[in-house]
């Protein structure tokens, strides 16, 4: 005879379906796979349902991709009590670099142009609004909001292409001596330039974008507008 079973036993369900589960499951496929790599059909298999149920919440692909980059935009927001507009630069600038290198597959989506859409004007009118309660003038506010916005996302966009390739590769970076000899060679093969010039060129291009190289363009960028903040205030004389 066969064994007694509980008739009572209920089959073990799947979870259920959001926008938010789908969001945070097709974002680990693109970090994992790449961006080309992220269909509807696979989406569904790792969410263990069917590709029908995806549809249910996103209209295509499209669709869900700008919800996933709204979902990192998020992370721009601004966070913590207001502070002055240089300390307010600063974070503001850190946290967009945060979010961008959280998903290096996205970040040339998100950093390509000014997005439209309704999360994202919403946390560009954050960040100008703390950046004019920091002491940043009308006259100034928009100088200062595209030099650390365009600064910050430029300098990301590189550091998460050399996160791709070192993905694709399958390792860690090379050494800063072979990346400088790689670039010398390279340059060798053109007659124009002297043996001085390459390898001072080498050298200088061969240096990582890192933390460090990230907060000396920052400081810069602060500190030139607080030149030019303190020169706007600072009252006229007649000759």
């Amino acid at each position: 005879m066969p064994p007694d079973t509980d008739r009572s036993a209920k089959p073990k369900l799947r979870p259920e379906l959001s926008r938010a589960l789908i969001l945070e499951t097709a974002l680990a496929l693109i970090d994992a796979r790449g961006l080309d790599a992220l269909n509807m059909r696979d989406l569904g298999a790792a969410l263990g349902a069917a590709t029908m149920s995806v549809y249910r919440h996103f209209r295509n692909k499209a669709d869900l991709l700008e919800a996933v980059m709204d979902h990192i935009v998020e992370g721009f927001a601004p966070v913590g009590p207001q502070g002055d507009w240089r300390s307010e630069a600063r974070s503001l600038s850190r946290n967009v670099r945060r979010a961008m290198l959280a998903h290096p597959e996205l970040a040339d989506l998100i950093g390509r142009e000014f997005r439209r859409s309704g999360t994202s004007l919403r946390v560009n009118v954050e960040i100008i609004e703390r950046l004019r309660a920091g002491g940043i003038p009308q006259a100034l506010l928009a100088q200062a909001y595209w030099a650390t916005s365009s600064y910050t996302t430029g300098f990301t966009l590189l550091e998460a292409q050399a996160l791709r390739r070192r993905r694709t590769a399958g390792g860690a970076p090379p050494p800063l001596e072979r990346r400088t000899g790689k670039i010398a060679q390279l340059m060798a093969e053109i007659d124009e330039l002297s043996a001085d010039a390459r390898d001072l060129a080498a050298a200088v291009l061969a240096r990582p974008l890192d933390d460090r190289q990230f907060e000396f363009g920052l400081d810069c960028i602060i500190r030139g507008l607080d030149q030019m903040l303190t020169a706007s205030r600072a009252p006229q004389t007649d000759a």
